[in-house]
């Protein structure tokens, strides 16, 4: 490869943080703060906590992501972007496996938190709230998610092509499929964003059971997405891609 497509792939890769030193200090800060916060909100009424925790990780992806994509644009602009994959393609470099997770977390989702919706009372005498609004809170957290994965997939399915050659050719699909993976989750808006395992309620058997079912499906298909995603690292051509 000569020095232009060094200088893309470097340009692409180091947008998404591949082979930097890790900040164990800012995590163990971050870590510290959280558990802070933990044991300060533990004793406050208020509803919805999943679905903050779910909105929380949403917003944290997404300016992760938009600063990524400010880098693509000066990639773009460094190499004249081809058009946009076909979308069966593109969809086959983003991996049929994740696009299932995300159709079974948001489809399946939105059907749990009806069910939930038309299962609960209007008061249980635990809180001020009524159940009814803490699955509001909820199903908004999931839709939420659904919009950021929106944004994200479809970046991921219509964007064009930057390669000057097949070697950068082939990173830019292991990118598609690596920044969902990597600025959206399911697994989290399946557990988080769905009421029935965040409520304080008492659930019927088939409900709770069909939910854990749910999330442990959705956690499987993005866990063999991921993997899936990491064997394609073998088929690059030799070089540092920040692994």
């Amino acid at each position: 490869m000569y020095h232009g497509t060094w200088r893309l792939l470097a340009l692409r890769v180091g947008a998404r943080g591949y082979g930097l030193r890790e900040r164990s200090e800012q995590a163990v800060a971050v870590a510290v703060l959280g558990a802070y916060l933990s044991v300060f909100v533990a004793g406050i009424d208020f509803p919805g906590r999943g679905a903050f925790v779910a909105v929380s990780c949403t917003v944290a992806l997404l300016v992760r992501w938009w600063r990524m994509q400010r880098r693509e644009r000066l990639a773009e602009r460094l190499v004249p972007p081809g058009p946009p994959l076909p979308l069966r393609v593109a969809a086959r470099q983003v991996g049929w496996a994740y696009l299932s997770a995300v159709a079974v977390c948001f489809a399946g989702g939105a059907v749990l938190c009806a069910t939930t919706f038309l299962s609960v009372g209007q008061s249980t005498g635990k809180h001020w709230y009524s159940p009814p609004l803490e699955v509001t809170l909820q199903t908004m957290a999931l839709a939420v998610g659904a919009g950021a994965t929106a944004l994200v997939l479809g970046k991921a399915l219509r964007s064009p092509v930057i390669a000057e050659d097949e070697a950068s050719r082939l990173v830019d699909g292991v990118l598609r499929a690596e920044d969902v993976h990597r600025y959206t989750s399911c697994a989290v808006y399946a557990f988080f964003a769905v009421p029935v395992l965040m409520m304080d309620w008492q659930p019927s058997a088939p409900l709770e059971w069909t939910a854990w079912t749910y999330v442990a499906v959705v956690a499987a298909l993005e866990l063999t997405g991921r993997l899936l995603v990491h064997r394609r690292h073998r088929r690059l051509p030799p070089g540092f891609y920040g692994r």
